[in-house]
C-alpha cells in the first residue's frame, strides 16, 4: 500500500478525478498519476512583474507560473494520459499577493481551485492568517459559488467552548472540512487521503486561536489507521510540513519515518522544488517549490503484491513557453479588476502602477545576506526616521521568512505596485488596511548581539524563516563555534559609511531604537524556548521598562491624530523605493546600483 499525506483541503469521496480518466473496469495492478501544487499563496498571475506577464502570447516575457498555464498543463497531461490522473495541493494557497484582499468577498484563490478542478487541498498556515473565522467565511462563500473541492485538515482542532472559531467549526461539523477521506476512480483505485499542518508551521501560526492544532505525527497515525481500516490501496497524505538538506532535521523526512505507512507525502510550506522525488523507507515525497511556478507529475504503478513504484516523475515549469487557458485567464482577470474597484481604491495604487526601478533582479535566497533583505530592513529605518527624525531609529531588522518574494528585475526592471506588495504582503492590521506595521523598542547592546545569535545559531537548526537581516549594523560570527556562542561582536555604522563597535557585555546599560514588524514582534517570546533559555529579547521603551503587547509598541506615523496611524512594511518599501532620483528618465525613481549584491551586513556565515 502507498499512503500519500496531503496538507491543505478535505477530499469528498464521491468526486471523480477528471473526466478524462480511464473508465475501463479493474484489470491487475493499478496506475495513477498524480499532478501536484503547494504554496500559491495568491500568485494567480504567476511570479515576476505582473506588468509583463501575456500568458495569452507565448515567446514575450521572462515571467514564470499563473493559474491560466498550470489549467494548460494540467489539461495537457490529462487529455495524454491512459491512466487516471489527480490533482491536490498542500496548502498556503493564499496570501501573499493582492488577490488575498477579495478573501471576504469572492474567495479568489479557493474559487478558482474549483475551477481548476483540484480534487483535494489541505490548510497552510497562512490560510489562517485573518483568523479561523475569516477563513470559515472565506470556504463558504466558495461553496456558494459551487466550489466542491475536498478540504482535509486532519490535526486541526476547532474549540467547541469558544465562539471565535464557530464558522469554522461549522465546516468541520458539516464535513465539508474532513480529517480524511476515501476516493475511489472509476478503475477501482481506492485513495486514502488525509491533510496535516506540520509542528513548525503550526508555531507560526498565532491567530489560529482559539482553535489549535495536535501533533503532526499523532494525527497521522490516526489517520492512517482509519483509512486502513477502510480498505485503501494507496493512502496519500497532504502536508504542510516541509523538507530539509539535511533529513535529520527534514519534517517530512521525519514523518516518513515515524508513519512508515504512508506511500507518498504531497509537501509544502518550506517551498523547495524537488526535482526529484525523496523516499523514505518505501515513503515517496515529493514538492512542487511554491508561486505557480512549478506543477509536479508521479507517475505510480502498482506491482502484483499490491506495492508502489515510481514510474516518472517531473517538475514541469510553467514559464512563456506554455500558452494560458483563454477561460482562466478570463476568469482572472476579473479578479484582478474587482481588486483595483476595491480595495485598491482606498489604498491608492493602480494594481500594475509603477513604483520604482531596480538595477538587477533581487533574490530572496534562504539563509544568506541578500540585498533584497538590506533594501528592505534600510527601507523601515528610512521611512521611520523620515516621518520622526527627533527620535531615529538605529537598528532595524526582518526575518527572511516574512520576505515573501524576491524582486525579478524583468525586461524593463520596473515594478509595479502588485509586484512590490508582494515583497512584503502578510498580515492585517488593526486599520483594516492589508499588511504588518512596524513597531519600535529599545534594547540593550547584549539583546542586538543575540539579534545575530539567531542568524547563526538558531536558523541552521530551524530554517531560514529565523535568518535576520540587519540594516544599520554588522554582525560578526564564527561559526566553528558552538551553538548559542557564534556571534562574537557586533559594530554599527555611522554616516561617513565607517564601523564602530557596540558594547555588548551583559552589564552594558546603554538603550537603542530598533525597529521590526508586529509579526516577528509578537514571536520574540519563542526564542527563549528555542534556545533553552539562552537567549532573550525583551522590549522596552526609551526609559527602559518592558512592553507588556506588541499593540504598544506600534509606531505611529502620523501622532496628530488620536489613532494610531500603522505604517506598513509594503507602504515602507515604497517610500522608500520612491524617494531615490529617476536615473534614467524615464520618469520612476531607480534604486542605486548598490542594492544589486549583499552588502556585507553578516560575516561570517558559511
Amino acid at each position: 500500500m502507498l499512503i500519500l499525506f496531503l496538507a491543505c483541503t478535505p477530499l469528498d469521496p464521491e468526486a471523480k478525478p477528471d473526466d478524462t480518466a480511464d473508465t475501463a473496469a479493474p484489470q491487475g495492478p493499478f496506475r495513477v498519476t498524480i499532478l501536484h501544487t503547494n504554496d500559491w499563496q495568491s500568485h494567480m498571475l504567476g511570479f515576476g512583474p505582473n506588468r509583463e506577464y501575456t500568458p495569452g502570447t507565448t515567446g514575450d516575457d521572462d515571467t514564470v507560473g499563473g493559474l491560466a498555464r498550470l489549467a494548460t498543463k494540467v489539461a495537457e497531461i490529462k487529455a495524454a494520459s491512459d491512466r487516471p490522473v489527480v490533482l491536490y495541493d498542500g496548502g498556503d494557497w493564499m496570501a501573499g499577493d493582492l488577490f488575498q484582499l477579495l478573501a471576504t468577498t469572492e474567495a479568489a484563490e479557493l474559487s478558482m481551485m474549483g475551477s481548476l478542478r483540484y480534487d483535494a487541498v489541505t490548510l497552510g498556515n497562512h490560510e489562517f492568517d485573518w483568523g479561523p473565522q475569516v477563513l470559515g467565511t472565506m470556504i463558504s462563500l466558495a461553496d456558494a459559488r459551487g466550489v466542491q473541492t475536498p478540504i482535509l485538515a486532519s490535526n486541526t482542532v476547532p474549540n467547541a467552548s469558544d465562539s471565535g472559531d464557530d464558522l469554522l467549526e461549522a465546516h468541520f461539523e458539516s464535513g465539508r472540512i474532513q480529517s480524511h477521506a476515501v476516493h475511489e476512480l472509476d478503475t477501482g483505485l481506492r485513495i486514502g487521503l488525509f491533510g496535516i499542518l506540520g509542528d513548525s508551521a503550526q508555531s507560526i501560526t498565532p491567530a489560529v486561536t482559539p482553535a489549535s492544532f495536535s501533533p503532526a505525527t499523532d494525527a497521522s497515525i490516526e489517520a492512517v489507521a482509519a483509512l486502513e481500516a477502510e480498505g485503501v490501496d494507496l493512502v496519500v497524505a497532504l502536508t504542510h510540513n516541509g523538507v530539509t538538506d539535511d533529513p535529520s532535521t527534514s519534517p517530512d523526512d521525519l514523518l516518513a519515518a515515524d508513519v512508515p505507512q504512508i506511500d507518498v507525502i504531497v509537501g509544502g510550506h518550506s517551498h523547495t522544488p524537488l526535482f526529484e522525488p525523496r523516499t523514505v523507507g518505501s515513503t515517496v515525497i515529493v514538492q512542487a517549490g511554491a508561486l505557480t511556478q512549478y506543477l509536479g507529475q508521479l507517475d505510480l504503478a502498482q506491482d502484483d503484491e499490491g506495492n508502489w513504484t515510481v514510474e516518472s516523475y517531473q517538475l514541469h515549469e510553467l514559464d512563456d513557453e506554455i500558452l494560458g487557458d483563454s477561460d482562466v485567464t478570463s476568469e482572472v482577470d476579473a479578479y484582478k479588476a474587482e481588486v483595483e474597484a476595491g480595495p485598491l481604491v482606498d489604498i491608492g495604487y493602480g494594481y500594475d502602477e509603477p513604483v520604482y526601478g531596480v538595477p538587477a533582479s533581487m533574490p530572496a535566497t534562504g539563509c544568506t545576506e541578500t540585498a533584497l533583505g538590506n533594501f528592505v530592513t534600510d527601507a523601515f529605518r528610512h521611512a521611520m526616521n523620515a516621518l520622526d527624525p527627533a527620535d531615529p531609529i538605529e537598528f532595524s531588522f526582518e526575518s527572511q521568512g516574512v520576505i515573501r518574494d524576491p524582486i525579478d528585475h524583468g525586461q524593463a526592471g520596473v515594478q509595479g505596485f502588485s509586484d512590490a506588495f508582494r515583497v512584503l504582503p502578510l498580515g492585517f492590521g488593526n486599520d483594516d488596511l492589508p499588511g504588518y506595521a512596524l513597531v519600535d523598542f529599545y534594547v540593550t547592546g547584549a539583546e542586538l548581539l543575540d539579534v545575530c545569535e539567531v542568524t547563526a545559531s538558531v536558523s541552521p537548526s530551524y530554517g531560514c524563516n529565523y535568518f535576520i537581516e540587519v540594516s544599520g549594523m554588522r554582525c560578526n560570527l564564527d561559526m566553528s563555534r558552538g551553538q548559542f556562542n557564534r556571534a562574537q561582536s557586533i559594530e554599527r555604522q555611522l554616516d561617513d559609511g565607517t564601523w564602530e563597535s557596540i558594547d555588548s557585555s551583559k552589564d552594558a546599560t546603554a538603550l537603542y531604537h530598533v525597529a521590526v514588524d508586529s509579526y516577528v514582534a509578537s514571536l520574540m517570546g519563542i526564542l527563549e524556548s528555542l534556545t533553552y533559555g539562552l537567549m532573550v529579547i525583551t522590549a522596552k521603551d526609551e526609559s527602559g521598562v518592558e512592553y507588556t503587547d506588541v499593540d504598544s509598541m506600534v509606531f505611529d506615523a502620523d501622532p496628530s491624530t488620536p489613532e494610531v496611524d500603522e505604517l506598513k512594511l509594503w507602504q515602507a518599501l515604497i517610500a522608500y523605493g520612491q524617494s531615490f532620483d529617476d536615473a534614467d528618465g524615464d520618469g520612476v525613481s531607480d534604486l542605486p546600483s548598490a542594492y544589486a549584491a549583499p552588502a556585507g551586513r553578516i560575516v561570517g556565515y558559511d
